[in-house]
């Protein structure tokens, strides 16, 4: 019975299949869904799964730091023992610096703490050497002690005649500035170079003139500052007392040009003390006579050297003269 049943539900199928079919149903849309998408599923990595599906261990979260301890920090507020100064007031114009600033800048440069308000003036209008003075002409007079020495015979050069003499100069320098310095609104000579000339005078009636130059190199700027002098000239016989004949009389003398320098160190223009030489080249000409041959001779001296201004050195310089006329040179043969 149940194949009857069978049968005939399978003759009921296929006939209504070749039948006629029933029509579709019409298909609608949806309509658009406002909604936001839904968010993509996790990957298995990320929720805890390996890639094979196998599941990971979860690491446990690292447990939260303490908060830091707040240090509080006590200050103490102390009232100033003494109110402060009030601040100086703007200057308008210069100088724009203290008097404690001024001091410190001269301590630095080696300047004076107190600068004199005027200048200083030199004392007889220049006419004693000053380092105030750019130009001036002076007067110096001159004694010295002198050692002489003198050729004895023109055949034997190794005789020489040897005595102790005196020597007085008088020359007129011409000083002008060679350097100069400035200090604050003043003007010092520091080195004067100039001509000068004069006569020499010594024992045996002996004369010589003399042309050259001088030097004066000033240490200081004051009135007594101390000073280094050099002179050199060149000298040439005027008169000389006549011993060949045996009359000392004086004559004049050809002579040739000699040589004379000298070193000094002053105080201001007033006077030095000096050392020096001079050396008298000889005439030996054969066409010369005997008596009018001059020999080599020479001599060392020291002495004062000062301004005339002042008396002293004028003083000493005509009394060496007077002294030294009474010494004789030693008789030649």
């Amino acid at each position: 019975m149940s194949a009857a049943i069978l049968s005939l539900s399978l003759g009921l199928s296929l006939g209504l299949s070749l039948g006629v079919s029933p029509e579709p149903a019409p298909v609608t849309e949806p309509p658009p869904s406002t909604s936001p998408a839904p968010a993509p599923a996790p990957s298995p990595e990320v929720a805890g799964e390996g890639p094979a599906g196998e599941s990971l261990p979860l690491e446990p979260l690292p447990a939260p730091e303490p908060p830091a301890p707040t240090v509080e920090v006590e200050v103490a507020l102390e009232a100033p023992a003494t109110a402060p100064a009030p601040a100086p007031a703007a200057q308008e114009g210069p100088p724009f610096y203290s008097p404690e600033d001024e001091a410190a800048l001269r301590l630095r440069y080696g300047l004076d703490p107190a600068p004199p308000a005027a200048a200083r003036k030199a004392r007889w209008r220049c006419l004693v050497a000053d380092p105030t003075c750019s130009f001036n002409v002076e007067i110096n007079a001159t004694s010295a002690y002198a050692y002489r020495v003198q050729q004895g015979s023109p055949v034997d050069s190794s005789s020489l005649y040897r005595w102790s003499s005196a020597r007085s100069q008088y020359d007129v320098w011409i000083n002008l500035p060679g350097a100069v310095e400035t200090h604050g609104g003043f003007r010092y000579t520091r080195l004067t170079v100039g001509p000068k000339g004069g006569v020499i005078v010594s024992d045996s009636k002996t004369i010589w003139g003399n042309v050259g130059l001088a030097m004066r190199y000033w240490f200081g700027r004051g009135r007594w500052a101390p000073a280094l002098e050099v002179s050199s000239a060149l000298t040439y016989r005027l008169t000389t007392a006549d011993y060949v004949n045996g009359d000392g009389q004086l004559s004049t003398r050809r002579s040739p040009v000699g040589v004379t320098a000298d070193i000094g160190v002053g105080l201001g223009g007033f006077g030095a003390l000096i050392f020096g030489v001079q050396y008298d080249s000889p005439l030996a000409r054969e066409d010369i006579t005997e008596a009018a041959r001059v020999f080599p001779s020479g001599m060392f001296f020291v002495g004062l050297r000062g301004n005339i201004v002042w008396g002293a050195p004028a003083a000493l310089a005509i009394g060496t003269t007077a002294l030294s006329q009474q010494v004789e040179a030693p008789a030649r043969p």
